[in-house]
């Protein structure tokens, strides 16, 4: 399958925007700190007052010994499936702990979900050969049995701990032999280095973005989002896909935009959308 490369067409320079269309809008970052810096600039560049309130960070997972067996069967495996730049980071470092050289992979295809994973892997001067165009399980399943029949395949799922089942069981159910490996887990986040947590909770929003399940979950932990949302009426939610819309969901919500390309360029496009309504 073509990668659809790393930038989003649907996004406008922001450069060369004449004008700038989220002025005066004040919208919350609640991604972690590491990778809200492009996007945090993009949105100020249209305008915006950007609040970076991180909701989560990333640690080493509490069970590693799936991992350590991993790490010693990366030959038997036909594919390694990161799932976020996250884990592609996450593994490597530990890879990079027991290995000198990265020829020590082995021979296994790589699958990456999503440009900026595909971008990350591609820093390591390893081949994608494989980048689902849907965020969703099943549709990462079906493009995996477009590219190969998948029955007894081994494949090496390496992602979040406590991450959504929907991806392995969709591969499983379609005869592939799936390790579901966490490399990293995903923790609240509870300081306020910057001031903007504060300065949200004092005045409020535009927009609330959020860009996974977990982004969700730990903002709701942490400042209660049906409350937040009853205690400034204008304040919208921006999901930036179908999984975060589903952690949304859950607590009886429902966001007011959902990207159409699952990214923060998408997440963007859809922001300049609404703003242009």
């Amino acid at each position: 399958m073509k990668s659809k490369g790393i930038e989003n067409p649907g996004v406008p320079d922001t450069g060369t925007l004449s004008g700038q269309l989220l002025a005066g809008k004040k919208i919350v970052i609640t991604r972690r700190a590491e990778q809200a810096e492009t996007f945090a600039q993009r949105l100020a560049e249209l305008g915006a007052d950007v609040l970076e309130v991180p909701t989560i960070k990333i640690t080493e997972p509490t069970e590693k010994m799936g991992l350590v067996d991993a790490l010693l069967e990366l030959n038997s495996y036909e594919w390694l499936v990161f799932t976020s730049a996250n884990g592609v980071t996450a593994f490597f470092e530990l890879f990079f702990r027991r290995f000198q050289d990265l020829r020590d992979i082995g021979g296994a295809h790589i699958a990456a979900v999503g440009p900026a994973t595909a971008a990350k892997i591609r820093e390591l001067h390893l081949q994608v050969d494989l980048q689902p165009d849907e965020f969703i399980g099943k549709k990462i399943a079906e493009a995996f049995k477009k590219y190969q029949d998948i029955e007894n395949v081994k494949v090496c799922l390496l992602r979040a701990e406590a991450a959504n089942r929907d991806l392995p069981l969709a591969l499983e159910e379609m005869g592939a032999i799936v390790d579901d490996i966490p490399v990293y887990c995903t923790v609240a986040e509870t300081e306020d280095r910057t001031g903007d947590a504060a300065r949200m909770l004092e005045s409020g929003a535009d927009w609330l973005t959020f860009t996974s399940g977990s982004t969700v979950e730990h903002f709701h932990a942490r400042f209660d989002l049906p409350a937040l949302l009853k205690k400034f009426p204008q304040l919208k939610m921006a999901s930036i896909g179908p999984e975060t819309t589903k952690a949304i969901a859950a607590l009886g919500l429902k966001p007011t935009l959902e990207a159409k390309e699952h990214t923060t360029d998408g997440l963007i496009s859809a922001l300049l959308k609404s703003a242009k309504a």
